[in-house]
Order: C-alpha cells, then sequence, then structure tokens
C-alpha cells in the first residue's frame, strides 16, 4: 500500500521489461510545459508470445499503431487496462477545472482519518525509513484494506475505478476526461511492458467477446460520451470514443459483406 502521487497499473500477465518507463512518463509530469489536467500516461501492450502469422492479431496492431496516435492529438486516448502510469489525484473523482474535494469526503472516502488527512494537496506523505511501522499505522493499513472499508462510501461510483462494467477501464476513462482530466499516448522503440497474448481461437473468442460486451454496456449507459453530462470533453473526442464503446456492432456491417455478395452471386443478382 501507498499513497505515492503516481501509480502504476498492471495486468497480472504483464511485466516490466524496461526500468525507464517510470523515468519517461514522470518527463510528461514534471514538465511545466505539461497541463495540470494531465490524469495519466498509456503504454501500449506488447507481447513476447505472438506467432509468426499472428492470424488473429493478438497483437492488436490497428489499435497501437493507428487509433491510439490519432487519440493522442484530442484529449489522449482511454485507459487501456494496464501499462499506465496514473496520477492519484484523477481518481479522487474532483473536477480538474474546479480544483477542489468533495466537502462530504468522509462519505465520499471512507471514516479512515489518516486517509482523508492524506488528500489535502498540502500535506506531505511521511515515508518510513529505516524503523518498523507503528501499530497504529499497521491497524490502519488492515482498516483500508478490508473488504467492508468501502461500504457506503463512493469508491467505484465517484471515486477510484468504476465498478459497474467489466470495461471498467474504458468507464474510468471517460468518466475522468468529462471531468477535464486528459491522457498521452507513449510508444518508444523499445517495449516497456510485455506479457501473454492470447494464442488459439477459443481464448480470442473468450477474451474478445468480454471486452466487446463491456465495451457495448458502456456505450449504452448513462457514461456514453455522446450523452453524459456535465462533459468537458472535446466533440471530436466525444465520436472518437463513442466509436470505441460502439466497435463491437461493426459485426453488422462485416456479416453483410461476407453474407451478401456470395447470395447474389448464387442467385444470380
Amino acid at each position: 500500500m501507498s499513497n505515492s502521487p503516481y501509480i502504476l497499473v498492471l495486468d497480472c500477465d504483464m511485466y516490466c521489461n524496461d526500468s525507464i518507463s517510470a523515468r519517461e512518463a514522470m518527463c510528461f509530469y514534471v514538465d511545466p510545459r505539461t497541463p495540470s489536467s494531465l490524469g495519466w500516461v498509456q503504454y501500449p501492450q506488447k507481447f513476447h508470445n505472438i506467432s509468426e502469422t499472428d492470424i488473429y492479431d493478438s497483437q492488436l496492431r490497428t489499435l497501437w499503431t493507428v487509433y491510439w496516435p490519432g487519440f493522442d492529438g484530442l484529449q489522449g486516448p482511454v485507459i487501456s487496462g494496464t501499462n499506465f502510469y496514473i496520477k492519484r489525484e484523477a481518481l479522487y473523482g474532483f473536477d480538474i477545472n474546479d480544483g477542489s474535494l468533495p466537502k462530504d469526503r468522509g462519505d465520499c472516502f471512507g471514516s479512515s482519518n489518516e486517509f482523508l488527512k492524506s488528500l489535502s494537496q498540502n500535506d506531505k506523505s511521511k515515508a518510513i525509513k529505516g524503523r518498523e511501522p507503528s501499530p497504529l499505522l499497521l491497524k490502519e493499513a488492515h482498516f483500508l484494506a478490508s473488504c467492508i472499508y468501502e461500504k457506503g462510501t463512493k469508491w467505484g461510483d465517484k471515486v477510484g475505478f468504476r465498478y459497474d462494467s467489466v470495461a471498467e477501464d474504458a468507464m474510468t476513462a471517460i468518466y475522468l476526461q468529462n471531468h477535464g482530466w486528459r491522457s498521452v499516448y507513449l510508444n518508444p522503440t523499445r517495449p516497456q511492458f510485455l506479457g501473454t497474448a492470447t494464442t488459439n481461437l477459443n481464448e480470442v473468442l473468450v477474451q474478445g467477446t468480454r471486452w466487446n460486451a463491456g465495451l457495448l454496456d458502456v456505450g449504452l449507459s448513462k457514461y456514453c460520451p455522446l450523452i453524459y453530462r456535465p462533459s468537458r470533453m472535446q466533440f471530436l473526442q466525444k465520436l472518437a470514443t463513442s466509436w470505441i464503446n460502439f466497435y463491437p456492432i461493426d459485426c453488422l456491417a462485416l456479416l453483410g459483406f461476407s453474407v451478401i455478395p456470395p447470395l447474389c452471386f448464387l442467385y444470380g443478382i
């Protein structure tokens, strides 16, 4: 557990392939030309077990080489599930243009006094160096990590990652960008993170079904970028993000392209 101002998020099947990834991400955060609204730095997903043919496109080439660089010219890509450094403040659920935390902090963040005190932007974290943590601090840490801590709070709804969808990354990113946060896409030559990709049709179908169902669920919910209010998302960003949400229904057009021409040929139309 940490109260570091920045958090690295990785899936369990990903690992760091280059120790300078944090330094590269911090270059954006500490650059005086970077606006304070920068919420996260997104790296692409790269894999170590891709076959030579990759007939199922497990490495998602179009996503990382075309779509995400295009998003980078707007308000940045949505959170891609893993391989990103996110600013802790972005997870606190406040509008970046307002700059203030909710007044009802206890109802939002829970009843941990130590945690509530650390929310202040003027509060400096106290690192434990060369000594054992106090019993009080350990008790507080156990309390924060307990399953009942979030009950009756805004965690999973207005604070932290959203729990309402299997595509919690996209839903969280849409919420943050609608409240003024931005992101950047960083794709260096050397892969900063590597992971394990799907290698057979069954795995591709299971993973694809989960992803597409989650994205469409977000698109049909109140978090749809086209209808979400209040919104600070740019118009082009809304269109691009909505396309991501409704990407699963592209299958209808593909089905038409694959079925109608053969039928026309068969019946001589």
